[in-house]
């Protein structure tokens, strides 16, 4: 269950560092920074990984990033 949490949390770390600098900046209230340098320790520290962090993304920070998208997609296509 470990390495599939890691992964998807990859996948949305990865999803970051390919959205637009424009985009960034118009939604600065999103940490981007943070994930984009998350999924890179998931990537690179093999060995170094703490899990308790890993699981406190998933279960607090992840779904308050789900929020933030939500709201993000509300104001991106109600223009």
């Amino acid at each position: 269950m470990r390495y599939a949490v890691a992964q998807r949390l990859t996948v949305v770390g990865e999803a970051a560092a390919r959205l637009s600098l424009e985009v960034r900046q118009r939604f600065r209230a999103v940490p981007w920074a943070d994930i984009i340098a998350f999924r890179n320790i998931l990537v690179h520290e093999y060995f170094g990984i703490y899990w308790p962090i890993v699981w406190l993304t998933a279960t607090v920070q992840a779904p308050q990033l789900r929020d933030q998208i939500a709201e993000m997609i509300r104001v991106q296509f109600s223009e």
